[in-house]
């Protein structure tokens, strides 16, 4: 490539931080003319869509299990789900007057 486009490109990316997103815009779009067509998507086989598929299940179920327990807590906060009541609290000792003899 020409030495003048180099010099262009790194002016543009010198420049991205100084004019903004105008210049960070014709960054990427410069990268992209340069960077060439993306490579062609090939095709998964069986054996890999069947893994897929099992993660995609397995994530589906690990979902709905913390959808439960969200729901559950909120229902607890909300005051839905019934509590038993706390114990009663147990009367306050009363002072011991000492004895005749003890100290």
């Amino acid at each position: 490539m020409d030495p003048e486009f180099w010099v262009s490109l790194v002016a543009v990316f010198v420049s991205g931080g100084a004019i903004g997103s105008t210049g960070i815009l014709l960054a990427q779009w410069i990268l992209k003319k340069v960077d060439g067509p993306p490579p062609p998507r090939r095709g998964l086989d069986a054996a890999e869509m069947d893994v897929l598929r099992s993660e995609v299940a397995e994530l589906g179920r690990h979902m709905r299990n913390l959808d439960a327990r969200l729901d559950f807590t909120e229902q607890l906060l909300d005051g839905a789900l019934p509590l038993s009541p706390p114990p009663t609290r147990l009367p306050h000792p009363e002072p011991r007057e000492p004895h005749d003899g003890e100290a």
